[in-house]
């Protein structure tokens, strides 16, 4: 299905898909259990290539954020879908998302340069250098750094929008790789899609977010279980709205398959 049809499809059909909170969350772990030691290897291979960029000097951060997080990150919805779907799945499929790298960089292009300008208005008004100071070292301790230099209660205003458009853009990696939509257009729908429920996408990414991070309480290990978790309960309930769109106009199609037939 062309990435045109996806976008019509959410804008004819006006109806509220049924967020089913409890079914992803059960879906999500069925799917993560049954390759659980698939998930836990790849996202290990994961972590240890990311941190081998971190100790490169320079703009390593920007690379992970850029190249490395978006291309590999996806390879987990490939397993993910196959097991849904009852078909074969292997380790091989944790690196498809190397053959979607063009829409998935500029995906992650246009992001950082839409939050970049949205920022800039904090950034012009005051000193970046120590901006950037501080940001390294909220990243190595962000529970013992010291507030935001120079905090002013309006920069709360130039947030709200990124973490509007955070929300919004979730499927749009899903979108490039399963319905190879270009990287505005999956964008686009992704917006489309999530800003019909966003109040409730908001609280299920912050669930989804916690469940992720959660496996940091069992000795930091269990992370590599928590995480895959995490992306399979996300792609649940993607597969499910997009099940609602899709589903919809393949059955006014076999309505009017049927219709066709009874008249001739």
């Amino acid at each position: 299905m062309s990435d045109q049809n996806i976008n019509e499809l959410i804008e004819a059909n006006p109806n509220h898909y049924e967020f089913k909170f409890q079914h992803y969350l059960k879906r999500g772990f069925e799917i993560c259990n049954q390759f659980a030691i698939g998930f836990i290897l790849f996202f290990l291979l994961f972590m240890l290539i990311t941190g081998t960029v971190d100790l490169l000097p320079g703009m390593s951060d920007l690379i992970n954020r850029i190249f490395i997080t978006p291309v590999i990150g996806v390879g987990v919805y490939f397993v993910a879908r196959n097991i849904s779907r009852g078909n074969e799945h292997n380790f091989d499929q944790f690196w498809k998302g190397f053959q979607f790298l063009s829409p998935l960089i500029l995906m992650s292009l246009i992001e950082a340069a839409v939050f970049l300008l949205l920022v800039s208005p904090i950034l012009i008004n005051g000193d970046i250098s120590l901006y950037l100071e501080w940001f390294e070292e909220w990243q190595k301790t962000p529970l013992s750094v010291d507030s935001f230099p120079g905090f002013q209660t309006w920069y709360l205003f130039l947030l709200l929008p990124i973490v509007y458009l955070s929300i919004v853009w979730i499927y749009a990696p899903l979108l490039v790789i399963f319905y190879n939509m270009s990287a505005w257009d999956a964008m686009e729908a992704s917006r489309k899609i999530i800003a019909k429920q966003w109040g409730i996408f908001a609280l299920f990414y912050l669930l989804v977010s916690i469940i992720s991070v959660s496996g940091v309480l069992f000795f930091g290990i269990g992370i590599l279980y928590t995480l895959p978790l995490g992306a399979c309960i996300l792609y649940a309930s993607f597969e499910d709205i997009l099940d609602f769109y899709i589903k919809d106009e393949d059955e006014e199609e076999d309505l009017m398959e049927h219709l066709t037939d009874a008249f001739r």
